[in-house]
């Protein structure tokens, strides 16, 4: 076969397998779920039983979430050390060129916050999207409806990403909040066409290099609008930012940033 012998048709037992992956990516996901309604409620990170229904957190550790009060740089949302003073630009806004027009996280990515995130984005506690977007709406401001957002846009997954994670987090937090400041969501609007790997161990100059180019647009159909991307965590802010350039490339008058956590100098994520 000259196809095959090009790479353009892929044996059947390595397509076999592809299938095989992916619907049991599904099926773990959807047998999460179905266990997340059937069986008694019980916070899913400390284990002890909440008695709000379809709660997926306690309250108490809810509420040691350590919320970013301030003050903070107008533009990435970095939070300075002092309390003191008001908001306003830090030095690397002032020095550097970001293409996002102003960024918020709801938290800072450490104790309770971090194993929530960690939870679900890596574990498939997808039921953890409801307390982490309403901990996000509820502790910023600056970004939320009334900024008048055409669209809320979700950071894309890379598809091979996708089928091993089950799900785009992103998405499930843009989806909650989508259903509280009915604002709609562009699930596939942005595209991320090429593959990186793993951010987690990369300096910060390294992380703008691996994501240079990495999406795409479908359309300029958001021309002259204001847009709000939804992630989880700010760390360098080197994917936000690079997302916002291709959506402002494509048209878009404005691009804001929500984040539920971002982390602060000194952590090792943020080297």
């Amino acid at each position: 076969m000259i196809l095959r012998r090009c790479g353009l048709i892929a044996p059947a037992s390595r397509l076999a397998m592809t299938f095989s992956g992916i619907l049991q990516d599904c099926a773990a996901t959807l047998g999460t779920q179905a266990l997340d309604v059937l069986l008694p409620r019980s916070c899913m990170l400390c284990g002890e039983s909440v008695s709000a229904s379809g709660a997926a957190l306690c309250a108490g550790c809810y509420d040691c979430f350590v919320k970013i009060t301030g003050p903070v740089c107008t533009r990435c949302g970095k939070a300075f050390t002092s309390p003191h003073g008001g908001n306003h630009l830090c030095g690397d806004c002032i020095t550097r060129r970001v293409h996002f027009d102003c960024a918020r996280s709801a938290g800072v990515y450490a104790g309770e916050l971090r194993r929530a995130i960690r939870q679900f984005k890596f574990n498939r506690r997808s039921m953890l999207a409801a307390p982490l977007a309403d901990f996000a709406a509820e502790s910023c401001e600056a970004v939320g409806p009334k900024q008048g957002y055409a669209a809320l846009v979700p950071v894309p997954l890379h598809p091979h990403r996708l089928c091993s994670r089950g799900y785009n987090q992103s998405l499930l937090l843009a989806l909650r909040l989508s259903r509280q400041w009915e604002v709609k969501v562009e699930r596939d609007y942005l595209r991320r066409i090429t593959w990186t790997v793993s951010q987690t161990s990369l300096r910060r100059s390294q992380r703008r290099r691996a994501v240079r180019g990495a999406f795409t647009c479908r359309s300029r159909r958001y021309a002259g609008k204001r847009l709000l991307l939804i992630d989880d965590v700010f760390t360098s802010g080197a994917t936000v930012d690079e997302c916002a350039r291709i959506l402002k490339r494509f048209g878009a008058a404005a691009v804001d940033v929500l984040t539920v956590a971002r982390t602060l100098k000194g952590q090792p994520e943020w080297q």
